[in-house]
């Protein structure tokens, strides 16, 4: 990936997320997600560390898009008024072009993190669940 695609990619990325969030808010949910096809198969090109961070905002706003599409049911552990405040912070990290700082994203869409967390992080969310069974996403923002 190029500077000037990375530029692009990252700025488009964010403008996207702040515009589905002002949607979601206006109560236009079905509107969230233009674009993101695009982006995606633009991501998928090379190899650059920087992608990280748009892997990560894509993989955000991929299950946003999925909660949408089921009514709230695929993450019903997250209100959907959370989504938007998450896409905002999300975007202002990329609008600074630093790594998502917000926990419960990283948890639960940075693949990478998984060989970061403190000791037991994991195990501490999972013990709290009733019956072990959760996602990622549940572990994160659960």
């Amino acid at each position: 990936m190029h500077d000037g695609d990375y530029g692009a990619l990252r700025t488009r990325l964010a403008a996207s997320l702040k515009r589905d969030a002002a949607l979601h808010r206006l109560g236009q949910p079905e509107r969230i997600g233009l674009g993101y096809a695009a982006l995606r198969a633009a991501l998928l090109v090379g190899r650059d560390q920087r992608r990280q961070k748009l892997s990560v905002a894509l993989d955000f706003w991929d299950a946003w898009i999925t909660a949408r599409d089921t009514q709230w049911v695929q993450y019903d552990h997250m209100p959907s008024a959370l989504w938007p405040s998450l896409a905002l912070v999300v975007a202002a990290d990329l609008d600074a072009d630093r790594d998502i700082t917000d926990p419960r994203v990283r948890l639960a869409y940075d693949l990478s993190m998984t060989f970061q967390l403190p000791p037991g992080l994991v195990q501490n969310r999972l013990a709290g669940m009733s019956d072990g069974a959760c996602s990622t996403t549940e572990v994160a923002l659960g």
